[in-house]
């Protein structure tokens, strides 16, 4: 799914929840298109459960506002356990309804809204996404943001950051531009080597395939799905980051311990037309609802089916290990004056 050429506003908004698309509807228009799916090995019973359940998310669920282009090897949806992929899924269409009415600091600044509001060129607007989230590894939502913003001003034009920019502006510049955004001395040398391979090689665009998208300095296969997905609507399967990983394991959706991992095990199960929307949706949800340290339980409209609620990381949880410590630490002294 290309992007017009001549479009004067930032295509990419379809890919933020409601809340985000109403605050920025003065600039940018919503776009609403069809879902495309890829091929599953799903059995029937679950294709069937599968659609009745989606009946059940209202017209708003957000896996309805991208097309993408699954690539047709990448994972079969396969799932032994079909009931439990059921409920799994029924969680995942709950997160996306509690979605709807949130503000997320990745609606107000994740990458998709790091575009020069004044670009025309869709070669420039892919251009700007790869640099949002080459410069996201390792940095909040909006300090990367904010360095975008000052990335934009080093332009003369309304296009906004642009190869012939980053080529022209000193390394040390760029270092300045993006300071405090983490690693940013590398990141600037990136963008420099970027940038030429780019104009070289690619003919000023950036490439499709996720494969040559790795060989391109700074670029992991998360940051790469990123790319695909926000500059090309193309899906080559589920971005898992730190939020995503956390939420699997809470949630049971998954029981692995790394983020490749994790991203393996949400793609057997879970059906090829989430897999686009499902990064937004749940590091939103990580970002305000289940934070690291201390998840909002309470207010959390998953706790009554969530099978971690109320045991990692609450305060509730964090007082009751605080006075077991106690409770030993008065032990081990009782002993000891025994003796």
């Amino acid at each position: 799914m290309g992007t017009s050429e001549t479009s004067g506003g930032n295509p990419f908004t379809r890919f933020a929840f409601a809340s985000a698309r109403v605050q920025s509807s003065s600039s940018h228009a919503e776009v609403k298109v069809n879902v495309t799916t890829g091929p599953s090995g799903s059995s029937s019973a679950k294709r069937g459960r599968s659609e009745e359940l989606k009946k059940k998310a209202s017209p708003g669920c957000p896996t309805k506002l991208i097309k993408f282009e699954p690539k047709s090897e990448i994972g079969t949806n396969q799932c032994t356990d079909t009931s439990q992929s059921d409920r799994r899924l029924e969680l995942l269409l709950k997160l996306y309804d509690a979605r709807k009415s949130m503000e997320t600091p990745i609606d107000k600044f994740g990458t998709q809204v790091c575009v020069a509001p004044g670009v025309t060129s869709a070669k420039v607007e892919r251009f700007q996404l790869l640099v949002a989230a080459l410069l996201s590894s390792q940095t909040q939502d909006p300090i990367t943001y904010a360095a975008m913003q000052r990335l934009h001003q080093l332009g003369e034009s309304n296009e906004g950051l642009t190869i012939e920019v980053v080529q022209s502006t000193s390394e040390e510049e760029l270092s300045e531009a993006l300071k405090p955004v983490g690693f940013y001395h590398r990141k600037a040398h990136q963008l420099k080597r970027v940038a030429a391979i780019l104009r070289t090689q690619f003919h000023g665009d950036i490439p499709r395939s996720l494969d040559e998208l790795l060989q391109l300095p700074g670029i992991g296969p998360k940051i790469g799905r990123v790319i695909t997905l926000l500059a090309w609507g193309q899906v080559d399967g589920i971005v898992v980051d730190t939020h995503v990983h956390r939420l699997a394991q809470r949630l049971g959706w998954a029981s692995t311990t790394t983020p490749e991992d994790t991203r393996k095990e949400l793609e057997d199960w879970i059906p090829n037309e989430h897999w686009g929307n499902l990064s937004l949706a749940v590091v939103g949800f990580g970002q305000t609802v289940c934070t690291a340290k201390h998840p909002s339980c309470s207010k959390c409209p998953l706790a009554a089916k969530c099978p971690s609620a109320f045991k990692v990381g609450t305060p509730n949880n964090k007082k009751n290990k605080t006075l077991q410590k106690s409770k030993k630490i008065r032990i081990s002294e009782v002993k000891k004056s025994d003796n």
